[in-house]
């Protein structure tokens, strides 16, 4: 079974307008920002399950998200809303995941219809793009709510090539202030904060309500660094809380699976030590919804 814990929402409902097309080298080569539902779907076959969400824009906010959806659907929609109509399209296999930014004037009530009419299990926050403190009251309110209702919450952590996402609350060490006081709370850390490996190790090895995922491992452009996360979590014992996950567009669950079973060949070519293969072919076939209780 495999569960991609890490997809964004198509930036478009049908096809793309050329004009419309996004990529960012800084990411990496052919790391594409932009994606139709037909796309998704097609890049998503290959799994058995799936999260899907947005990310919600800083309240009054002129620029567009990182990856923007404003375009490619109707102007009524929010990314909690798109969410909800890709899972809708093969509800046994995608999971929507709402987003929402702390301080929002409405957060509460769209956290209600995001859970109770949308159907949403959980939520992703990217609070250095958001420019959100987490540990800031209006982050500790929405914390609070997650844990009472056992929804799980993904941070986006690590790097950023936006020139405006704070670096400072997209850091690890923050999350273990974040799950000493909502110890019942299930986090997982995206990208497994890339390229803070030690430190996503020492926060994740201390505490049980927390996973790192896959997403983005940057195998296929910068292999060195792949193959030393990868080899920092074995050494350390904790490959088994990596959870699987593409960070589609960006990356393609196959590109995900290809780059994870690559890695021992880069090793091989330079002489470095292995990653032993069932603990890789473990983060791929790991049943996320079962840890994270999406049942």
């Amino acid at each position: 079974m495999i569960v991609d814990v890490h997809t964004h929402i198509p930036t478009h409902r049908d096809k793309i307008p050329t004009e419309h097309l996004r990529s960012n080298s800084l990411i990496g080569k052919g790391v594409r920002l932009t994606g139709s539902v037909e796309e998704y779907l097609e890049s998503l076959a290959l799994v058995d399950r799936a999260i899907v969400f947005g990310i919600a824009p800083k309240p009054g906010h002129p620029e567009p998200p990182i990856m923007d959806w404003r375009q490619g659907w109707p102007k009524h929609m929010n990314q909690n809303d798109i969410a909800a109509e890709i899972a809708s399209l093969e509800p046994d296999k995608f999971i929507p995941f709402m987003s929402l930014h702390p301080m929002q004037s409405n957060v509460d009530e769209e956290y209600d219809r995001c859970v109770h009419v949308l159907g949403c299990k959980g939520i992703k926050l990217s609070l250095s793009y958001q420019d959100t403190d987490p540990l800031g009251k209006e982050a500790f309110h929405l914390f609070r709510r997650l844990e009472k209702d056992e929804l799980p919450v993904m941070f986006h952590q690590g790097a950023s090539v936006s020139p405006d996402a704070r670096l400072k609350y997209a850091h690890p060490l923050l999350m273990d202030e974040v799950a000493i006081a909502f110890p019942r709370l299930k986090i997982i850390l995206a990208h497994m904060a890339h390229p803070w490996y030690a430190d996503c190790i020492t926060v994740l090895r201390k505490h049980p309500n927390m996973w790192a995922d896959v997403s983005g491992l940057p195998s296929h452009f910068r292999y060195w660094t792949g193959w030393n996360g990868m080899r920092l979590f074995h050494e350390y014992g904790v490959t088994d809380k990596i959870l699987f996950g593409s960070d589609w567009p960006l990356r393609t669950p196959r590109d995900t699976i290809d780059g994870l079973r690559d890695l021992n060949r880069f090793a091989s070519d330079h002489h470095l030590p292995s990653i032993p293969e069932a603990e890789i072919e473990g983060i791929i076939n790991r049943n996320s919804i079962e840890i994270l209780g999406l049942e």
